[in-house]
């Protein structure tokens, strides 16, 4: 008998897990209240002696109850189906870039052919479907390997959100109501959406259930699955296409509604589910319910703020966070990706000095063109020194505060992905720069703009708090990479909750902070620059001295602890470095979320595979980025600028798809 609790045991806590959420969801939902109940014998058979209230029930809290649980299910059941595809517990349905293709297909119809909006789910559809097909285009070259579908994944839906928020700067009041469809938004007037919806939720669950045996067959790995006589390309390429085909359903009903893809399926997973079919079931059951009681928050913190209005994909993140952090704390981890798994094929070209002193040079003639060459009130002309010293004292500060914080952010990449050995990992993941923004937009509703030094205090305390947080959930492992990773993100997504909240107001106050967290440089001053300038050098050489640590860290911990490297002690002290690189070049011209992530990968494309080497190189690449990317958002819609981390994620993506297309696998 006891044998047989033991291997119940993990279905034991599932059970208890989803009948707490169950009892949540229809304690919050309004459909279920205690008024509602003495309703709903008469709500579901509507008959024409039915009171309005009843109508109201029928029409409107029962729909969206109803589809809170379909976009829940389909959400769980997409991201277990993506995981297991990719073989990385950090990637979800939105990491194919559906809902950033969805959302910028939507908002070019809303702005060119509003007539055409009656088929919205057809535009939405049509737009999540291109960025899976330009994800599949550029992994085809390298056989559809996980690590590339990932990363192309990633870059997709980064480059298409940097031009979404592009067209949201511009055209703030035509498209005030994307701001909350990107928020997710499950309100419904009728079942029409919801009966449509059930069938072809059902048919590619279906299909996915017959075709569990070939998906669990890649667990054995690419020459595993073809030992069998399959096609693993064939395998991800369907898998994929239902995972995208149940998400952009949800999305083109009810928006955006992201974080369910990764939290159900970490939840189940942690909580015992092993085989693919207990985690495609689980993940299921769990996205329904967690979205069931986001749901049910949302609506009750609408009533109770009236004059605001909070999305459900909002919610889910405040539901879904705390319960990823709690389970973190007390389950033990998957298993981390091999190691073959995470190393990026790059180019074969052997470290050179001579490639470092070239890409410094270049940084110096890039300093000069940019310093002097631009638009003015008279036209394009050069302005040298001893000319317009106004101009040149206005360009200097902003221009070295974007190259130091590239390069900041360029180090703490190389830092993050070689401790976590994922290089889909970012300083962005580990929350300290959602944690600075979730600062400065406090500081922003409680006493406006305030001044710079209310502006870095703020953003300072936001990240130190993350980084406390983090620390503490991960103390217990030794720094675990894989519990740093999901911790991260996890307190990344409950503070993006409010985040996105405030952006759905859609006033002149969101219009400020979407422009912050874009990576505006225009609000640097010579303090700000100062400050980096005594900063940088020191945590770029904290940086190089730390580098014989980043070498030995992507072999394993059984090889790093048998070279002598304590693991704990290491990963503390690498994770607070990071942190600090992280946070310094945030305070200053907000959290970037693209140089940290590329510029590792471009230093390892050009032959810089060790870590002294990479890290030099990706310090003068960042600080590229982001120096050309400053003189773009100044120089394109001159008078007007644009967010330079914007302008640095359309040029370092592009270069970055360009160049995973050309290189064969």
């Amino acid at each position: 008998m006891s044998t047989t609790f033991a291997k119940n045991r993990p279905w034991a806590k599932f059970g208890l897990t989803a009948l707490l959420l169950l009892v949540a969801g229809l304690l919050l939902s309004p459909a279920t209240s205690h008024d509602n109940l003495d309703r709903l014998p008469g709500a579901l058979l509507l008959s024409a002696s039915a009171s309005f209230d009843q109508a109201v029930l029928h029409f409107t809290l029962l729909p969206r109850l109803t589809m809170a649980l379909l976009v829940g299910a389909a959400l769980g059941f997409a991201g277990t189906l993506v995981q297991q595809v990719l073989r990385n517990p950090l990637a979800a349905p939105t990491t194919l870039g559906v809902a950033a293709g969805a959302q910028l297909v939507l908002g070019l119809v809303m702005l060119l052919a509003p007539g055409l909006l009656l088929w919205r789910e057809a535009w939405a559809m049509a737009g999540g479907l291109g960025a899976l097909g330009l994800v599949l285009m550029m992994g085809a070259r390298r056989g559809f390997d996980p690590l590339t579908l990932t990363l192309c994944g990633l870059i997709v839906s980064l480059y298409l959100g940097a031009i979404n928020t592009v067209i949201l700067l511009f055209n703030q009041e035509q498209l005030a109501g994307l701001f909350i469809w990107g928020a997710g938004e499950l309100s419904q007037n009728d079942w029409a959406s919801t009966l449509s919806l059930i069938p072809r939720l059902l048919l590619a669950s279906g299909i996915v259930l017959v075709l569990w045996r070939p998906l669990q067959a890649l667990d054995l790995g690419t020459e595993g699955v073809r030992s069998l006589g399959l096609s693993p390309g064939t395998i991800r390429t369907l898998a994929l296409a239902l995972a995208v085909y149940l998400t952009a359903l949800t999305v083109s009903h009810v928006g955006v509604v992201g974080f369910i893809g990764l939290a159900a399926p970490a939840i189940v997973r942690m909580l015992g589910a092993r085989t693919l079919r207990q985690r495609l079931l689980a993940s299921a059951l769990t996205g329904a319910l967690l979205c069931l009681v986001a749901d049910g928050l949302a609506q009750q913190l609408t009533l109770a703020f009236g004059h605001l209005l909070f999305p459900t994909g909002a919610a889910t993140a405040l539901i879904g966070g705390p319960i990823l952090l709690w389970v973190l704390t007390r389950n033990r981890l998957m298993s981390p990706p091999s190691r073959q798994d995470v190393v990026m094929a790059s180019s074969r070209r052997k470290f050179s000095r001579a490639g470092v002193v070239g890409l410094t040079i270049l940084t110096l003639l890039s300093l000069v063109v940019t310093l002097t060459l631009g638009p003015t009130w008279q036209g394009w002309q050069w302005t040298l020194p001893g000319g317009e010293t106004a101009i040149l004292a206005m360009r200097v500060p902003r221009m070295t505060t974007a190259l130091l914080a590239g390069a900041l952010l360029a180090g703490a990449g190389v830092i993050v992905q070689r401790l976590t050995r994922n290089p889909m990992a970012s300083p962005e993941l580990l929350g300290i720069s959602t944690g600075a923004a979730m600062g400065m937009v406090l500081l922003v509703l409680t006493v406006g703009n305030g001044n710079r030094a209310l502006q870095i205090l703020a953003g300072g305390l936001g990240g130190t708090l993350v980084l406390l947080a983090l620390l503490a959930l991960s103390r217990r492992s030794e720094f675990s990479p894989q519990r740093l990773l999901l911790g991260g993100i996890a307190v990344s997504a409950l503070l993006d909750a409010g985040i996105r909240m405030v952006l759905a107001m859609g006033d002149a106050q969101a219009v400020t902070l979407l422009n912050w967290l874009s990576g505006s440089t225009w609000l640097s001053g010579q303090t700000d620059a100062l400050a980096l300038i005594i900063l940088t050098p020191v945590l770029a050489l904290l940086a190089l001295l730390a580098s014989r640590w980043l070498d030995l860290m992507p072999l394993g911990d059984s090889a790093a602890r048998s070279l002598g490297l304590p693991l704990a002690p290491v990963r503390l002290l690498l994770l607070l470095l990071a942190a600090v690189m992280t946070a310094a070049a945030t305070l200053v011209v907000g959290p970037l979320s693209f140089v940290g992530l590329m510029a590792p990968h471009l230093a390892r494309l050009l032959g810089y595979q060790k870590a002294l080497p990479q890290l030099l190189a990706a310090f003068i690449i960042g600080s590229l980025l982001m120096l050309w990317a400053d003189w773009l958002a100044r120089s394109l819609v001159y008078p007007y600028e644009l967010p330079a981390g914007l302008v640095a994620t359309l040029i370092g993506g592009g270069y970055f798809l360009f160049r995973m297309y050309r290189t064969p696998g």
